[in-house]
């Protein structure tokens, strides 16, 4: 289920939180028959603390913690929102990472994301949780464009390898349906760690559980951050923030990255910095057939934005080159490309 980062876990006997190194051994679970029904491999001390958080998931959230101290978010919603937050977001809060939601920041048919106070998510004082609704990724249209090249991974960001859970992949069988789900969940956490680690300008990523990412927050408590579509900047500033947008373009591209659906919509501006966010359909230029056209296009979308600002550029040609410096192939232009270009709706 989960690849949480927390460097501690909560201990059911003794009610604090120990390092999952010093955990005994005999109370390790076994990781085939906790998550898949079968028998497998006592978990390493590290998966330890994870099956702990998937545990509290299941159990609806706070089942480690003292009757007491039970999670009771601030922030008020519809009864099925709240069984939904209480459900996936108390596994964070019995691990200390978040102490109270506050507020939706943003809503959508795919996902939701709240504004959370934390204690503990290594300084920050608020946090982003962006909880998918549970059969979003189900449900994704033309997803399979962009799972072409990318390998399955289980709960745990680990790469599948079982012939007989790729075939279930394949088939889209309940089960299989379900480790899709895990890998396009843990696909977009690995890519936010492999950015934010090379210094691109993305949200730090924080934890991640089942159907949700904790990472930065941007903007503060009373307001959220507002996406690029939404201000107005003055002209220099808007050069300022294209320059070094396709700066970050040109260099996810060198960490075999191409974020898939990037637009002014999924820029976050706050104080004069931006955060590129939403990567689920992030695709590997090196093993996406389609890797090309989904850079371009990505491309063509930004440039399209800041004509608004007077900023005159040849996508298709900005695309070409930062994909030559990149030592990449060029593949061959699907006909009626050009037609069939995204216009962006500002």
């Amino acid at each position: 289920m989960t690849k949480l980062n927390p460097k501690f876990f909560a201990d059911e006997e003794l009610d604090t939180y120990q390092d999952p190194r010093d955990r005994r051994a005999h109370t390790a679970p076994r990781l085939k028959s906790h998550l898949r029904g079968g028998q497998g491999p006592a978990l390493s001390s590290k998966k330890q603390a994870l099956v702990a958080v998937n545990e509290s998931i299941q159990r609806g959230g706070s089942a480690l913690l003292a009757p007491d101290d039970v999670f009771h978010p601030t922030f008020q919603s519809s009864f099925h929102e709240r069984e939904w937050i209480l459900n996936y977001l108390g596994a964070f809060y019995d691990l200390g990472l978040i102490s109270d939601v506050i507020s939706r920041v943003k809503g959508g048919k795919e996902a939701n994301v709240y504004c959370c106070t934390s204690q503990a998510a290594e300084g920050e004082d608020l946090v982003a949780a962006k909880l998918y609704r549970p059969r979003m990724f189900r449900n994704l249209r033309n997803d399979a464009r962009y799972r072409v090249g990318r390998a399955v991974l289980d709960e745990y960001g680990k790469e599948v390898h079982d012939p007989k859970e790729l075939i279930a992949v394949k088939n889209g069988t309940k089960y299989g349906k379900n480790l899709s789900h895990f890998s396009w969940l843990m696909h977009e956490y690995q890519t936010l760690e492999i950015l934010f680690k090379a210094g691109l300008d993305v949200p730090r990523p924080l934890a991640v559980g089942e159907n949700t990412i904790l990472m930065e927050y941007v903007g503060d408590a009373g307001t959220p951050a507002p996406a690029l579509n939404e201000v107005t900047l003055p002209p220099r500033e808007a050069r300022r923030v294209f320059d070094r947008l396709m700066g970050n373009v040109e260099r996810m591209l060198a960490l075999r990255r191409i974020h898939g659906d990037l637009s002014a919509y999924n820029v976050l501006y706050w104080a004069g910095e931006f955060r590129i966010i939403d990567f689920p359909q992030a695709v590997d230029p090196f093993t996406n057939r389609d890797g090309y056209d989904i850079f371009r296009r990505d491309v063509t979308r930004l440039c399209q934005h800041f004509t608004r600002y007077g900023i005159r550029s040849d996508p298709q040609k900005m695309a070409f080159e930062m994909w030559q410096r990149a030592s990449l192939l060029i593949p061959a232009a699907p006909e009626g490309w050009e037609d069939d270009q995204a216009v962006e709706k500002d």
